[in-house]
């Protein structure tokens, strides 16, 4: 379980994203709306990564704010990737974050999943993230991307295939609308259409072996997306 400090001054903000990353995303989260809180949870319990409210105006620390914090934790050897959630979208508070470090920014409002992607994405890119999965005698390897159904007997995924069945993984038991799916992997390229998605969900359906009138992995949630069901064991 990969663990998640959000400083967040915000409270009902925060509770929403303390919420979403325990039950939906499965993170162990904690939570603070100010530098001093934010280092000596940090210290207690080292985060996997950092997501960062810039602007922390409504915390007990009103002077300091999201980039003080970074630098601070950087400071003291924090290593670990960081995510900053801003309002403000000037190209001087971008260069000032990724000067400290900053892997990526989520410009304020954001929907809760597409933020979870986003921190996903950078697990994965710096290693902190699953890559292996096992449901029943199947074995989901997305570092390799293979899906194993026994010795020798092996599919293999294509780089889309991949990023989806991750994505669906990632975000079992909750139902995923083609919309949702088309943003966080194609990120509407042109010429893509939800009939992508369905066509690249076929596929990895075929490559699970999963029978989409008495699905075992991926379910058709009719007129709106999919939801991956697969029991991990």
């Amino acid at each position: 379980m990969a663990r998640i400090l959000f400083v967040e001054d915000e409270l009902a903000v925060s509770e929403m994203l303390q919420r979403y990353f325990t039950e939906r995303e499965s993170f162990d989260v904690y939570t603070a709306r100010s530098r001093t809180e934010a280092l000596d949870l940090a210290h207690r319990f080292p985060p996997d990564v950092l997501v960062l409210d810039v602007m922390l105006n409504e915390g007990p620390e009103p002077e300091h704010d999201g980039f003080d914090v970074c630098k601070a934790l950087r400071d003291e050897g924090y290593r670990g990737p960081v995510l900053f959630l801003t309002a403000r979208t000037s190209d001087d508070d971008k260069l000032k974050g990724f000067n400290l470090g900053a892997d990526d920014f989520v410009t304020k409002p954001f929907s809760m999943p597409v933020l979870a992607a986003r921190v996903n994405a950078v697990l994965r890119r710096t290693g902190g993230a699953r890559s292996i999965y096992r449901f029943g005698h199947i074995e989901v390897d997305l570092d390799n991307y293979a899906i194993r159904h026994g010795a020798g007997d092996e599919e293999r995924l294509s780089n889309r295939e991949q990023e989806l069945l991750r994505y669906l993984i990632e975000n079992r038991g909750k139902v995923l609308p083609r919309e949702e799916l088309l943003t966080s992997i194609w990120r509407y390229s042109p010429n893509v259409t939800t009939r992508t998605v369905d066509t690249h969900i076929l596929n990895v359906r075929k490559k699970l072996r999963d029978d989409a009138a008495s699905p075992r992995f991926i379910e058709t949630m009719h007129g709106v997306g999919y939801r991956f069901i697969g029991e991990e064991g």
